[in-house]
């Protein structure tokens, strides 16, 4: 069964790894080969790096912008062709309990869906240190883990730009 990279190492990214950007003007961003589009509420800056795992090497490249404190950020993360893929719905599940328990987050509101025929999740996390929250939808599409993850302070994550952000996330085939 593949094992999911932390979200929490994902929402660390997002918590202190942005860039900063002054303007608010909304982007579609596709990146080249990454199989998804979303739209953000400034140009994104991308990175990727390799991540160690007991698998092999996980290949993950991130979008994200900062807009006031407020941060948008895409993920994508590739598993290698060796890993066993297993449960989807227990893989998103891993993900989740792996990503609240390590940022000592409060799981608050979890919806099961599909993006595209994907299995997917949207969910609400509380992270008390910090007095933010997160707004995230993680995909799970074969060996590809796309998401689409919104931090900022605690009642901003039902704000018009946050839905916008991650309702524009989608799959591209």
């Amino acid at each position: 069964m593949i094992r999911i990279a932390s979200l929490a190492a994902l929402l660390s990214l997002a918590l202190f790894g942005a860039q900063f950007a002054q303007a608010q003007q909304w982007i579609d961003h596709q990146p080249s080969g990454a199989g998804y589009r979303a739209e953000f509420p400034a140009k994104p800056v991308e990175s990727s790096h390799d991540l160690s795992t007991p698998a092999g090497p996980v290949k993950i490249r991130t979008s994200s912008v900062d807009v006031g404190g407020k941060i948008f950020m895409t993920i994508d993360s590739l598993y290698p062709m060796s890993v066993d893929v297993g449960d989807p719905q227990a893989n998103l599940d891993s993900a989740r309990d792996g990503g609240v328990r390590n940022i000592n987050g409060t799981l608050r509101q979890e919806e099961r869906l599909t993006v595209g025929s994907a299995p997917a999740r949207r969910m609400v996390i509380d992270i008390p240190k910090t007095n933010q929250a997160a707004d995230a939808l993680l995909i799970l599409d074969g060996r590809h883990l796309y998401q689409a993850v919104y931090v900022g302070p605690r009642g901003t994550e039902k704000a018009p730009e946050v839905r916008r952000f991650l309702s524009s996330f989608a799959l591209m085939r």
